[in-house]
């Protein structure tokens, strides 16, 4: 149960970076050292960190960046890897539903990301009738 719960606090850290467009915390959710992987909608994978975090710095100085907000739906692990599958919307239109598959691995003794992909969902989950960012 401790890694179930790591790996949430982890996730929950990617979004809470998202939803504050905070990039220190963005670069501190992600893996440094083990291979990483990001592809946003509609976009061709991202495999090198530098470009991953710029990918991300981008979206944040957008304007229109959006006020994404979370529902996990599951935690798989694998060893010292684990998935964990979430629905995400922005606040502002929550009909649009993202399916997310975020993956943590161990590294220097804690879960970083190491992949990140969003795409439309195709059948939203019933959502709570409350947004609100990611809680810590």
């Amino acid at each position: 149960m401790k890694n179930h719960e790591e790996i949430l606090f982890c996730n929950d850290a990617f979004y809470q970076a998202f939803w504050g467009r905070d990039m220190k915390v963005m670069r501190d959710v992600w893996a440094s050292i083990n291979p990483v992987a990001c592809i946003h909608p509609g976009s061709s994978p991202l495999t090198e960190l530098r470009i991953i975090l710029a990918s991300w710095r981008s979206i944040f100085q957008n304007p229109n960046c959006p006020r994404i907000v979370h529902q996990t739906d599951e935690v798989l692990f694998y060893g010292d890897v684990a998935l964990v599958t979430c629905y995400e919307w922005d606040e502002r239109q929550p009909e649009n539903v993202l399916l997310a598959t975020n993956g943590f691995a161990r590294e220097s003794g804690t879960y970083r990301m190491v992949f990140h992909q969003a795409g439309a969902s195709p059948a939203p989950p019933e959502r709570p009738t409350e947004s609100r960012p990611p809680m810590h």
